[in-house]
């Protein structure tokens, strides 16, 4: 089979006859300067100048004359199997398995998700020996911030040794990168992550294992539409551990500001603290600090607070209750309560970058615009009222969103007035989080567990 590129500059004619059942689907998209002839087997890319290859990869090429006209005859070849044996080995996942926070739960599902694909995979909670091992290849991935593995000690029992992590701003932690290139491989949930990574100095392979969803605890409920004579408000609802990269100040300046008790509208925040003192009365009081702080004396819309940890089963009904969920965030490697707020039908409101942006869209949320800012700015307000995190987020060089106020009221007077408009970008986000399975990412991860070892020497 034999395809004919026939050259008349500017553009090219094409002549082709197929005999080839492999090229059913044959693109062929036409350029200026560029011929692209794609297929599973075909890659190729010509120059609108005769005899000049940019680009030709899995084909056979030849030129000769027709008509006194250089054409390039070019020939798909048997596509080579690029498989590599890979031996049996042994997955050992240290990790925070038994927390409740978004940690822990990523941390549950990647080894079930593994174990799912059929990888031998042992749990172990803090650094120390895992016993039971067999004499496969042992691999180590470490699910606890980086600058805490003992990466000597773990070389005497792992063949390989994976990072997977996580992170919020432009750049890593400089105490992260050694361990970080000093390991076989690090693993992150989303494109921002791995940015990050390259931008901070990262050489060791980064491979992208996305988050998943459970869209069977999390489905879409039939509520009905707001209604001020049915006494039904429309319902923000927002979930977030209490600290200033998640902006709750953010949050409640533009729902106070926006929003008054004339409208039918409400706010529903579930949140938690991160240390015994940081419980609810300690939350709702750094509220009324803050809206104390701003000068708010109107008569303000109503917000339900819930600041405790609580099952999988109540945040389940907390998501039923939504038409819309809106957090302002600073910055997110992922985001998994944008998740399951997209499996619960649910559209979400909230700033226009980080790792969520792989899977969030104009068509299926509504996005608020930002500027980038060093996260130092915000925390030396007097106005920040939640946990700063300061030793992580204050180093030189790092940055994160800053949503713009008046956007992100805009957007939730947008979601407030269309309430239909929420049920079609929830019905788009249920549709999206359908592809997010937890099973994908175990699918993905284990391919990246096996280029890790394919690409590393057992050492003796």
């Amino acid at each position: 089979m034999f395809i004919l590129a026939i050259h008349t500059p500017p553009f090219f004619r094409f002549l082709h006859s197929i005999t080839s059942k492999h090229l059913n689907f044959l693109k062929i998209k036409l350029f200026y300067k560029f011929v692209n002839i794609l297929d599973d087997h075909t890659v190729c890319a010509i120059s609108a100048y005769p005899k000049r290859i940019l680009l030709v990869h899995g084909v056979e090429e030849m030129y000769s004359m027709i008509n006194g006209l250089p054409v390039l005859r070019v020939k798909v070849l048997p596509k080579k199997s690029t498989s590599i044996r890979i031996p049996a080995y042994h997955v050992v996942w240290q990790g925070p398995v038994k927390r409740t926070s978004g940690l822990g739960i990523a941390c549950k599902e990647y080894v079930k998700a593994l174990r799912r694909q059929g990888v031998n995979t042992s749990v172990i909670e803090i650094q120390g020996r895992a016993g039971g091992l067999s004499n496969n290849r042992k691999v180590l991935i470490y699910h606890y911030p980086p600058n805490t593995i003992n990466l000597r000690k773990e070389r005497k029992q792992y063949d390989t040794i994976i990072i997977n992590t996580v992170w919020e701003t432009t750049r890593i932690p400089k105490r992260w990168i050694n361990p970080i290139n000093q390991s076989d491989a690090v693993f992150v949930p989303s494109r921002q992550n791995r940015q990050a990574m390259r931008d901070s100095g990262i050489r060791t392979p980064i491979f992208i294992v996305p988050h998943g969803v459970d869209a069977k605890m999390f489905v879409p409920m039939n509520k009905q539409l707001p209604s001020k004579k049915a006494n039904r408000p429309f319902t923000f609802i927002s979930v977030f551990g209490f600290q200033h990269r998640k902006n709750p100040e953010g949050l409640l300046k533009a729902y106070w500001e926006e929003f008054s008790s004339s409208d039918n509208v409400r706010l529903i925040i579930k949140t938690n603290g991160y240390a015994a003192y940081e419980n609810d009365r300690w939350i709702r009081s750094r509220i009324q600090f803050y809206k104390a702080k701003l000068g708010i004396r109107k008569s303000t819309a109503p917000i339900q607070i819930i600041a405790r940890h609580i099952n999988t089963k109540s945040l389940r009904s907390i998501y039923a209750q939504g038409h819309a969920f809106v957090l302002p965030t600073r910055g997110e490697g992922i985001g998994l309560p944008f998740l399951e707020s997209m499996a619960s039908g649910v559209p979400v409101i909230t700033t226009g970058w980080g790792g969520h942006m792989d899977f969030l869209s104009s068509h299926n949320s509504f996005l608020v615009q930002y500027k980038l800012r060093p996260p130092v700015i915000g925390m030396n307000r007097r106005t920040s009222i939640s946990r700063q995190f300061r030793h992580l987020f204050s180093e030189k060089g790092q940055l994160w969103a800053e949503p713009d106020i008046g956007s992100l009221k805009r957007q939730m007077r947008k979601a407030y007035e269309n309430p239909r408009l929420c049920i079609t970008k929830g019905r788009q986000a249920r549709l999206d989080a359908l592809k997010l399975s937890w099973n994908r990412s175990g699918s993905l991860l284990k391919q990246a567990i096996e280029k890790t070892i394919a690409a590393v020497p057992t050492r003796k």
